[in-house]
C-alpha cells in the first residue's frame, strides 16, 4: 500500500515541478518539455485508479478509508494539473502567434520605411526614438498581460481544490449523520425491548401468583 502510494506520490510531485518550469519558461526545447509532461500525466492517469481499487480490497476498513480518501485527493490534484497544462499550452501558442504577427508587422512598417525617399536626420532620430518608446510599452504591456494569466490560473487551480476538498467534506458529513439515525433508532429499540421485558415479567408474575393461589 505504502510503494504504490509513495511511487503516485512522487510522479505528482515531479509533474507539478515540470509544469511550473513550463509555465516560467525554465526549458530549453518546448516541444521536449511537453511531451515529457504529457507521458507523466498519462502514467499518473494509471496509476491513481490502480491505487484505488487497491484501497477497496482492503480488508482493513480504517486503511481503506483512508487509502479512498488519499485516492481522491491525488484525483483533484491530477485533475487540477491536466488542466493547468492544457491551458498553458494554449496560452503559449497565443503568444507565439502574437509574436509572430507582430514581427511581421515590426518587418513591414521597416521595409515600408527603407522603400520611402530619404528625410531629415532629425526626423529619423525622433522617429526611431517613438518606435523605441512604443516597443518599450508593449513589452511591459506583455508583461502585465503574462502576469495577470498567471494569477488567473493560479485562482482557479486554487478553486477547483478547494471545490474538492467542500465535497468530501459533504460526503463525510452525510455518512455521519446516517450514524447519528443508526445510533438514535438502536436506543429507541433498547428502551422499547425493556419496557417489554418488565411488561412480561410483570404478566408472568401475577399468573404464577394466580397459579399458586388457586392451585396450590
Amino acid at each position: 500500500m505504502t510503494s504504490e502510494y509513495n511511487a503516485a506520490q512522487r510522479l505528482l510531485h515531479k509533474v507539478k515541478q515540470s509544469v511550473s518550469d513550463f509555465e516560467l519558461g525554465k526549458y530549453n526545447d518546448e516541444l521536449v518539455i511537453k511531451g515529457a509532461i504529457a507521458q507523466d500525466l498519462q502514467t499518473l492517469g494509471k496509476r491513481i485508479p490502480e491505487y484505488r481499487i487497491i484501497g477497496r480490497q482492503e480488508s482493513n476498513e480504517r486503511k481503506r478509508t483512508l487509502m479512498l480518501d488519499r485516492a481522491s485527493t491525488m484525483t483533484d490534484e491530477y485533475e487540477q494539473l491536466k488542466r493547468r497544462f492544457e491551458k498553458l499550452k494554449q496560452r503559449k501558442t497565443e503568444q507565439a502567434t502574437y509574436e509572430d504577427n507582430r514581427q511581421e508587422l515590426f518587418q513591414r512598417n521597416n521595409a515600408g520605411v527603407s522603400a520611402r525617399a530619404p528625410m531629415d536626420t532629425a526626423i529619423n532620430m525622433d522617429t526611431s526614438g517613438e518606435d523605441g518608446f512604443w516597443g518599450r510599452s508593449e513589452q511591459a504591456l506583455d508583461g502585465y498581460i503574462s502576469q495577470g494569466l498567471a494569477s488567473l490560473d493560479n485562482l482557479r487551480e486554487q478553486r477547483g481544490l478547494l471545490e474538492g476538498a467542500h465535497r468530501r467534506i459533504l460526503n463525510a458529513d452525510s455518512t455521519l449523520g446516517l450514524s447519528r439515525s443508526v445510533i438514535t433508532y438502536i436506543n429507541r429499540r433498547t428502551t422499547q425491548d425493556k419496557i417489554f421485558l418488565v411488561a412480561g415479567m410483570f404478566v408472568t408474575t401475577v399468573c404464577i401468583y394466580f397459579i399458586v393461589h388457586y392451585f396450590g
